[in-house]
């Protein structure tokens, strides 16, 4: 009876396992940890200093933006996120880093330093690049505090086979005609109601981590179950097995009952 019940619930989630590799979901909060830590570690050690570089928190949309075009396995930049709150239900427009590699090798801090390394062809003094450096002054961009990012499994994509297709979404965006922070003493320079924080600047407003448990990217072609909905299918699925059960053993238990002579 035990098995019968485990053997419904495996498939009413779908269960299909050793598919494809272990990639951690957006909910994970190891990975989430990861990724803001290792953000603001970048953020508060820029060279020259910063005086007015925030502090970055997690956001559920911009994570469920990441997944959506991660899971597509298109090594370019999203389209989407050019269209007015295709990104965010809150913020008009959003920024991106892409980073592609054998899943084997895929950890959030060497995805994350692979464009932080990028500061090697930035000139902050005469703001400019000497190579490709966008996704280290995205980083670095001093009025970005939100990010959310996502990373899925790709048989191929960019030319890597059994890939993982890691995306990090930001904003308000970055990498306008500007330095990507003002230079000064750290924290110098916030805004009025901020605080600081090892050389960052924070605010319990701006800080605040907002789940938006209702939105979803418009252009994500998919079906959408989160935990309210798998408990429901699960729920109603052992209903139904339990009430066939029971209708069996009534009738095995009962044969005679409505037998008439």
């Amino acid at each position: 009876m035990r098995l019968l019940v485990l053997a419904v619930v495996a498939a009413a989630l779908g269960t299909v396992a050793g598919q494809v590799p272990a990639l951690p979901p957006i909910s994970d909060k190891a990975f989430i940890g990861e990724c803001v830590r290792t953000h603001n570690v970048y953020r508060r050690n820029v060279e020259p200093t910063a005086s007015n570089m925030r502090y970055m928190t997690w956001d559920a949309a911009l994570a469920r933006t990441a997944r959506a075009w991660a899971n597509k396995c298109i090594f370019d930049h999203n389209m989407h996120l050019n269209v007015r709150y295709h990104g965010h239900p809150h913020f008009m427009s959003v920024g991106e880093n892409i980073w592609i590699g054998s899943h084997q090798i895929f950890h959030v801090k060497y995805a994350i330093k692979a464009w932080h390394d990028e500061v090697r062809n930035y000139n902050y003094s005469l703001q400019k690049c000497s190579k490709v450096c966008s996704h280290y002054t995205q980083i670095v961009w001093d009025d970005t505090y939100k990010l959310g990012c996502a990373v899925a499994f790709c048989k191929e994509v960019g030319g890597i086979r059994n890939a993982a297709n890691f995306v990090c979404n930001y904003a308000p965006p970055g990498n306008f005609r500007r330095r990507p922070y003002k230079e000064g003493a750290p924290c110098s320079k916030c805004a009025r109601r901020d605080f600081c924080d090892r050389k960052l600047c924070r605010n319990e407003e701006r800080d605040k981590i907002v789940y938006y448990s209702r939105w979803y990217p418009p252009w994500e072609f998919r079906i959408i179950c989160d935990e309210a909905c798998i408990a429901v299918i699960i729920s109603r699925t052992l209903l139904i097995f339990v009430g066939f059960l029971t209708i069996y053993l009534f009738r095995k238990h009962f044969t005679n009952m409505f037998v008439f002579t």
